[in-house]
């Protein structure tokens, strides 16, 4: 597979979509919507953390840093402002709000691995999002709060977009992990004791892909590329901000990127989860 990648450019309605569904990514480097996250992300940091976040973890024990992280994750999902800066992301995209459906955006905090690398701040296998009950159509987005090198960002093994890779996912249970393990993260410190859903045969890494990017660069992509953490073995604490994207007709229609591999149970009990993007109506509420 070519990976396809396009630089600063809006594409229209249905170019957005089907590109990213073919295994396309969007990367921009100069998005208004970014640079808001990016000022609204630092605030809620340094109200938390203290006014040198990045070495937050140098000055206090790894209990009181999992405590304030997770009060800064939970602020930040929840926040009227960031599902503001989502309907306007999608409106810098050209592409109409009313017609979207989003999961709430999150703050990640990974902080150099030997201090932590479980629970709030898990560092995520080589996984689909579908793994993890995705639907086909989700469409993903992810920008570092500050700058960051290659050794401390996400990976994408882009080859294996259309490619099926063995995985754990058949065992793995949407319904259950929203409803017990979700919220377990705080607990989880020493050792990640959450199952998740990941490979089991070895992928081959010479194609690895990474963006080493400045703050609120951001990369647009499928849920279907395998992605994952890359350990964080710098001395920085490294934040960034995510949040996915729906196409209402698509998620009803059951379509989008090509399921490999996936094997998920109980996939649409994670729409509960998603408002619309005009107005941030629970889409529940059209389903129930």
């Amino acid at each position: 597979m070519v990976l396809r990648i396009w630089t600063n450019q809006t594409l229209d309605q249905e170019a957005f979509r089907g590109n990213i569904y073919r295994g396309e990514m969007l990367y921009f480097t100069d998005l208004e919507t970014s640079r808001r996250f990016v000022e609204h992300a630092k605030t809620l940091i340094e109200e938390h953390l203290g006014d040198r976040p990045r070495e937050a973890h140098l000055h206090m024990p790894v209990d009181e840093f999992v405590g304030r992280a997770s009060k800064l994750k939970s602020t930040f999902t929840n926040s009227p402002k960031s599902k503001e800066l989502i309907n306007e992301f999608l409106g810098e995209m050209r592409q109409n709000p009313s017609e979207y459906l989003f999961d709430v955006p999150r703050l990640r905090v990974v902080p150099p691995y030997h201090f932590l690398s479980a629970g709030v701040s898990y560092a995520y296998k080589p996984h689909r999002d579908t793994w993890y009950g995705a639907p086909p159509c989700q469409i993903n987005t992810w920008m570092p709060v500050f700058s960051i090198s290659p050794d401390q960002t996400m990976h994408f093994n882009t080859a294996y977009f259309q490619t099926p890779v063995s995985n754990t996912s058949c065992d793995w249970d949407l319904k259950d992990w929203i409803e017990n393990q979700r919220s377990k993260a705080k607990s989880n410190v020493q050792k990640e004791a959450r199952v998740h859903p990941v490979p089991t045969e070895e992928l081959d890494t010479s194609t690895e892909m990474r963006f080493g990017g400045r703050a609120g660069d951001m990369v647009v992509f499928s849920g279907t590329h395998i992605h994952g953490t890359v350990p964080n073995k710098g001395n920085d604490i490294r934040f960034s901000v995510d949040f996915r994207v729906f196409h209402l007709k698509d998620i009803e229609a059951g379509i989008g990127a090509p399921n490999a591999d996936s094997g998920c149970k109980n996939v649409e009990y994670g729409f509960k989860d998603y408002f619309h993007a005009e107005g941030f109506a629970p889409y529940s509420e059209d389903v129930n």
